[in-house]
């Protein structure tokens, strides 16, 4: 490993020819998946505002409760498949082996298929427990069995585009998940409203958009990799390569996504659907800024295990460390806006919503946090650290659950995003651990402190500018006061100077854009 570093490194012009081609890669992966999850969010955030206005913080939080049962669901039924499939796929298409190749992607999409109709049975059948039983909400049967539907067509989207990925390919992904199937949810969620049917209608609707988000996630994934309708290619499987990446990895997802969802489970068990609501919607604007870390994570992935195979662990170092403070950027944007903002994005759901203010700004600064440190869940994932992976968020989802039960019953939803926001600093800190001591890799340098500079002069600004113009809470400030902030920020980051990498990143994104404008023109 150290050899083959040691030649590129000699290399003198390739070696910069070849961190140059990457940086550009990951830019016009990041650029494509950006503006994809961007709009996914900006979508998902609208249906999430349309649903709390139309059905009221009770029944918001009923669905809120249905769609984690799904997800939940779904996160089973990938078995970790997931991360193997990325891995393997551009393991074995870097080594030219189309059999195997084909192989992977057709095992992970039929053993993940078979296992998700046995959770959408059991999701069916064990409706009134869960509204009973664990959320004493009698109600919700009927809401969870039409939700069980979803969980097949979910998981053959999710499987079939995480294959694409292992192509280096993230446009697909992020069209259909983050652009097609929630926008097909809100175009019908306003249909059913209109029809008189909002609660049944938005779960249809939901249902809905998961059929067609898998015809198209299986029609991209044909499209990226023909040969996987081709009879003369017979499949390789790799049964114990898959499962052993896979395997570990079943439970750090499912334990990931159980973290992610455990402070409104436990919400919805001692609060009312009113708190569910609020807090749901608070939360789930405090990670709007993950758009960025997923996207990076989406392109960066393949590289890591690509860079990992060859030796080359300087220049997986040095990508390393650029994709860390670029994603730490962009979350501290948000972060600081939050601190400006947060009663004010509040409203916007409802004058109900504005008591959830304090989850907004607590997430919000955890979230950062795990942005600072990189993709370490990801490094670790594909470079065979799989085990360790699991056991972090094992070990964070004890610790956010005991948390929350704990403080949610004397603080209420605020006890919830402190259990929260400490257990997500807990599990990257815990990766980012494992990454420094088995492949000594770091993520910050001194040019984290020009964002930092840059941001504290931008809420300053921003904080005497709402003095001089008082604005009452509500959306007016958010565009007003927002942009006196990101002007600020984004004068003042010019001001310090960019990097040469900085520079690379942006100019890459700047021509993809200009060539996909002047495509779409021709």
């Amino acid at each position: 490993m150290e050899e083959a570093s040691k030649v590129v490194n000699e290399g003198g012009p390739k070696g910069g020819g070849d961190h140059d081609r990457r940086v550009g890669q990951i830019a016009r992966g990041v650029g494509v998946g950006s503006f994809g999850q961007g709009m996914g969010r900006v979508l998902g955030f609208a249906i999430q505002l349309v649903l709390a206005r139309m059905l009221g913080p009770s029944l918001f939080g009923a669905y809120v409760l249905g769609t984690i049962v799904v997800n939940l669901a779904n996160v089973l039924s990938q078995l970790g498949m997931d991360n193997g499939v990325v891995r393997w796929v551009a393991h074995h298409r870097a080594s030219g082996d189309d059999a195997r190749v084909k192989g992977t992607i057709v095992q992970a999409l039929l053993l993940t298929f078979v296992l998700s109709v046995l959770l959408a049975a059991a999701m069916f059948f064990s409706a009134e427990f869960l509204a009973v039983r664990v959320f004493d909400k009698p109600f919700m049967e009927t809401m969870l069995k039409a939700f069980s539907f979803a969980v097949p067509f979910f998981t053959v989207m999710s499987m079939s585009l995480w294959a694409t990925q292992g192509f280096k390919v993230v446009k697909h992904s992020v069209y259909v998940q983050q652009v097609v199937q929630p926008l097909v949810n809100l175009g019908l969620v306003a249909v059913f409203y209109l029809l008189g049917a909002p609660v049944l209608g938005a779960v249809g609707a939901y249902v809905a958009s998961m059929v067609v988000g898998s015809v198209l996630g299986l029609r991209y994934l044909r499209r990226v990799f023909p040969k996987i309708t081709d009879r003369r290619l017979q499949s390789v499987f790799e049964t114990r390569d898959l499962f052993r990446v896979s395997g570990p990895m079943t439970v750090a997802t499912f334990m990931r996504q159980l973290n992610t969802w455990t402070s409104t489970l436990v919400v919805g068990a001692f609060l009312t659907t009113s708190a569910v609501g609020i807090y749901n919607s608070a939360a789930r604007t405090a990670i709007l800024a993950s758009v960025v870390v997923i996207a990076f994570n989406g392109i960066f992935s393949p590289i890591i295990a690509d860079l990992y195979r060859r030796g080359l662990m300087e220049d997986l170092d040095r990508t390393y460390k650029e994709v860390s403070r670029w994603m730490f950027t962009a979350n501290l944007v948000f972060f600081l806006a939050t601190i400006v903002l947060a009663k004010d994005v509040m409203s916007v759901f409802g004058p109900r919503f504005v008591e959830g203010w304090p989850v907004l700004v607590i997430v919000a600064g955890a979230q950062l946090f795990s942005a600072s440190v990189g993709s370490t869940g990801r490094v670790l994932a594909m470079t065979d650290r799989q085990r360790t992976v699991m056991y972090a968020t094992v070990g964070t989802v004890v610790l956010n659950a005991a948390l929350n039960f704990v403080l949610v019953p004397v603080y209420g939803i605020v006890g919830s995003a402190v259990a929260t926001a400490l257990a997500m600093m807990a599990v990257n800190a815990a990766t980012l651990a494992a990454v420094r001591r088995s492949l000594g890799l770091w993520p910050y340098t001194s040019h984290y402190l020009k964002p930092v500079l840059a941001g504290v002069v931008a809420v300053l600004a921003a904080y005497l500018f709402r003095l001089v113009f008082p604005l009452p809470v509500g959306i007016v400030a958010v565009f007003v006061v927002g942009g006196v902030y990101a002007t600020v920020f984004l004068v003042g980051l010019l001001a310090l100077g960019l990097n040469p990498s900085d520079r690379q990143f942006l100019g890459a994104i700047w021509n993809a854009a200009r060539h996909k404008v002047k495509k779409s023109s021709v």
